[in-house]
């Protein structure tokens, strides 16, 4: 290698001894600028030498031509894409950033399913794909920086950030929200902060409540706030709970049939988020539509450590409920999470 060329933008590929190949039947058959993205060798350190076909290649053809894609048994179009979206499916970051410096434009979206630059670098790693979650973020910001519509939604409806979010990649989501992505746009009902609430991306809840744009009280059609999400979470953790109140969530919100946050984690049988909750102060005597509380929720789950949660807080308030319960079960859950 001579002294001043440049090293790949993702040099980590040198680790790798072994390449990963995709299988296209029809691969001459498609445009030559394709071709070469699909050739370009991603494990080759020497960025020059990589990259000096495509260079070539960029010089004859507009680096924003939309090409055919083609099936892989019938030889077939069955889509069309930029030389832009096809690298960004493939993942070398290199690629990427050449295009993205070529002028590429960084809104053309592929014709099956509308999907932008954004929208795939944000996604799920696809099939030979490898993106580190940095090299996502940066390849976001020179998108952004070369005019990328960052609210553009797919045919699903789905913004980029939904994509960011749901695939845990907050640092994707920090550049979208800094080139003003909508914080509230909805998908399938649901805010990108509810979608983080439900799966505890701490990390994105927080990026996503620091911006007073986003609306900590929205509601879906069934009337169900992040706060809601947030108590139905995967792992029982309040962290999520406690951002949502501190920005302003309201404890005792109830949905469309009247399910409050207590029930909602007595449902799901998060007894660590309902004693937060509590802690914060839950009414626990709230009915919904079908007259239950999270007391009758709880028990109708056999959810006993709810049960336990519930029943020392309405007794301190001078409450008694009958509840068929495994009193050592409670004692033990009690003394192992040390709930107060």
């Amino acid at each position: 290698m001579e002294r001043n060329e440049p090293t790949s933008f993702h040099p980590e590929y040198t680790q790798y001894e072994e390449q990963q190949f995709v299988d296209r039947p029809f691969k001459d058959s498609h445009h030559e600028l394709i071709r070469e993205i699909w050739n370009v060798d991603r494990f080759n350190p020497r960025v020059e030498e990589k990259l000096r076909e495509l260079k070539h290649l960029l010089k004859k053809y507009n680096p924003s031509m939309v090409c055919d894609i083609l099936h892989d048994v019938t030889g077939q179009p069955i889509a069309q894409a930029t030389p832009l979206l096809i690298a960004c499916f493939e993942g070398d970051p290199d690629v990427i950033k050449l295009l993205i410096e070529a002028n590429a434009d960084a809104n053309q979206t592929e014709s099956e399913h509308h999907l932008s630059p954004l929208h795939v670098v944000c996604d799920a790693e696809y099939h030979g794909q490898s993106l580190r979650q940095k090299d996502r973020a940066e390849i976001v910001r020179m998108l952004v920086k070369h005019n990328a519509n960052v609210n553009h939604l797919d045919r699903s409806s789905m913004a980029a950030i939904h994509k960011a979010v749901i695939h845990d990649r907050p640092e994707c989501v920090q550049e979208l929200m800094d080139a003003k992505a909508d914080p509230n746009v909805v998908y399938m009902g649901d805010t990108p902060l509810s979608i983080a609430a439900r799966h505890n991306r701490e990390r994105i809840c927080k990026i996503l409540l620091s911006y007073k744009e986003t609306n900590v009280s929205h509601r879906n059609d069934q009337g169900g706030t992040p706060l809601h999400f947030a108590c139905a979470a995967i792992v029982d953790s309040p962290t999520c709970v406690e951002m949502l109140i501190q920005r302003g969530a309201k404890v005792n919100v109830q949905d469309h049939k009247k399910n409050s946050p207590v029930m909602v984690a007595a449902f799901f049988n998060k007894p660590k988020i309902l004693q937060y909750l509590i802690d914060q102060g839950a009414d626990l005597t709230l009915k919904n539509n079908e007259d239950k509380d999270c007391f009758n929720i709880a028990d109708e789950k056999d959810h006993h450590e709810c049960k336990a949660v519930i029943n020392r807080n309405l007794e301190k308030m001078g409450y008694y409920r009958k509840a068929s319960i495994d009193e050592s079960i409670a004692k033990n859950f009690e003394l192992k999470n040390k709930i107060r």
